[in-house]
């Protein structure tokens, strides 16, 4: 009897703690599960875009090309071809001026044709969208092959017309493989077991149409939203073993009678769903280049802080890489992103928790100080200002330098918002005055024009009225550069032109009969003493329609970290002065 009713005893406490802890288990697992559902959306949504972003950039190289000549690229079918190269999931690349194809790569891309888009009713309504709007936009799906079926991205193109005003000159078009071009994200859901469907609409229609679903995806699902192309876009996700409890767990139930065992391998199963979850919102909530807080996770974590310390003072700053489209251009985004890693590292060394670190987008990064006054800050952005801040390229390292802007809180800014706004001001500040230096918020600050931040230097030199040319003082003496004016001063209408002309070299600028007397003048005058490297002389030219032109050359030697010894040279046409 004794026995018995002790048996039974530690049965039915065994039974009540095991169908307890069951019952918590299975309310917090259908949370987790949503939670993560809805993360993996997220995430797997934003790899779409950039999928989507890498596919728009061969419309948008190609667009860019046709803006800037307002021709058809001369070498379409290369360009294609390179590009198709590393972009399997793209069938075809077209040329369609005034929504006509003319081009197509490759010429034998199954199903398509060289019609008249605007003759296509399915069609019409998304080519004047883009057309009237200039967003690229995404068509489809239709049916090209047996085998696959294709998505078309088409990017407006308009050209500068005689009057300087800005004229529709047609479309180029990506045509992208379906499935292929989701096979990234598709294998990354299914290796998370996930099950999914993507939806899109048409361009000015709020219709969703299914692009790719898995063969069983359970209802409900969490979904995301996402406007790319001129059409929004829909990634919903579900498990894919459906609402309902993992298998691991549902084995528990025959097991119940090993309680430890049972009670051992629910916690693991509930700490593993737990760490999935902080996986996700890690993800979420930091930069992938970087390690740092991406804007999401800076902007939670700040908030955070102020709502439980409203009251000490604090400091907001922002950050920026000086001329950091320059390192791009010369040495590759490869190396830019090197240079972004490089100064994060650096941040995070420099401002340990509890300052709060995290990279604006693009080469903007952002700080928060807490319980830190003006001055304190201060000390600290000088100090880091002034830091050797080096990328690597090659094997050798590049300096660079930082510009700096911080606004104080509360007085100059009672929420996170207001802060970084001013501490924004505060930086665009110091770019406007020559840029690598350290700024504090004033009322002034906002006042400033920042329009002039606007014009790129290659823009100015690009459209300057006088012909600028910079070539190499050593070897072959090659052409770095021209301007808009220089290659018109020779009667040539492009660079390319220019350069085939010229041989690429300052040999082939100057009249032949007088090549040997310049450069003899231009070195001996650089050479002397407090010259500070500046010449001048006169000399003729050729142009390719045969004119002869006198020119005065005013020159300068200048010592480049990138070229050596090259000559800036500012050319006057004297013949009709």
């Amino acid at each position: 009897m004794r026995r018995n009713i002790i048996t039974t005893a530690v049965f039915l406490i065994g039974i009540t703690i095991y169908l307890a802890l069951l019952g918590h288990i299975v309310q917090n697992q259908s949370v987790m599960q949503r939670e993560e559902c809805a993360q993996a959306a997220k995430i797997y949504a934003d790899e779409l875009e950039k999928d989507f972003g890498t596919s728009l950039s061969v419309t948008e190289t190609l667009a860019y090309m046709i803006a800037d000549t307002g021709e058809r690229p001369q070498h379409f079918e290369e360009l294609a071809k390179e590009m198709l190269a590393t972009r399997p999931y793209v069938a075809s690349i077209q040329l369609a001026p005034q929504g006509r194809v003319t081009d197509i790569y490759p010429e034998d891309a199954a199903g398509l044709g060289k019609v008249d888009l605007f003759s296509l009713e399915d069609r019409l309504g998304s080519l004047v969208y883009s057309r009237d709007t200039g967003i690229a936009t995404m068509q489809g799906p239709f049916q090209v092959t047996d085998d696959y079926t294709a998505i078309a991205m088409r990017q407006p193109v308009y050209r500068e017309n005689a009057a300087g005003q800005q004229e529709f000159w047609g479309f180029t078009i990506a045509v992208l493989k379906v499935p292929d071009v989701f096979e990234a994200t598709v294998k990354s859901l299914e290796a998370t077991h996930h099950a999914y469907r993507i939806s899109k609409t048409s361009p000015g229609q709020d219709t969703y149409q299914v692009i790719l679903a898995s063969d069983d995806l359970p209802e409900p699902t969490e979904a995301q939203v996402f406007t790319y192309g001129g059409c929004k876009w829909k990634l919903e996700v579900a498990p894919a073993w459906g609402w309902r409890m993992p298998p691991p767990l549902a084995i528990t139930l025959s097991i119940g009678l090993i309680l430890v065992f049972l009670v051992t391998f629910l916690t693991h199963a509930l700490l593993h769903l737990q760490d999935g979850r902080r996986y996700l919102r890690q993800l979420a909530d930091t930069d992938a280049l970087t390690g740092l807080n991406n804007r999401q996770g800076f902007d939670t974590a700040v908030d955070a802080y102020l709502d439980k310390v409203s009251k000490i003072g604090a400091v907001g700053v922002m950050i920026d890489i000086d001329d950091f489209k320059r390192i791009n251009d010369l040495y590759s985004h490869n190396t830019g992103d090197e240079a972004l890693r490089s100064l994060a590292n650096d941040l995070r060394e420099a401002f340990p928790a509890p300052a709060i670190v995290g990279r604006n987008g693009g080469d903007e990064f952002c700080i928060f100080l807490p319980d830190c006054t003006a001055s304190e800050a201060n000390v600290l952005l000088q100090r880091f200002s002034a830091r050797d801040l080096t990328f690597t390229f090659g094997d050798q390292q590049h300096a660079y330098t930082i510009s700096i802007g911080y606004a104080a809180y509360p007085s100059q800014g009672i929420s996170r918002t207001d802060l970084f706004r001013c501490a924004d001001a505060a930086l665009y500040a110091v770019k406007l005055h020559g840029k690598h230096g350290v700024r504090l918020y004033a009322p002034s600050v906002a006042k400033e024009d920042r329009s002039q931040l606007a014009f790129g230097l290659k823009d100015i030199i690009m459209h300057f009225p006088g012909a600028i040319l910079i070539y190499k003082a050593t070897g072959k003496e090659e052409i770095l550069f021209a301007n808009n004016e220089l290659i018109r001063l020779f009667d040539c209408r492009t660079l390319e032109e220019f350069q085939q002309f010229t041989g690429g070299t300052f040999r082939g600028i100057v009249h032949p009969e007088e090549y040997e007397a310049v450069e003899q003048s231009i070195w001996e005058q650089v050479q002397q003493p407090n010259s500070d490297g500046n010449d001048a002389v006169r000399y003729r030219i050729i142009t390719k329609s045969g004119q002869v032109k006198c020119i005065l050359d005013k020159g300068r030697l200048v010592e480049t970290d990138v070229y050596g010894k090259v000559f800036y040279v500012l050319m006057i046409d004297e013949s009709n002065w």
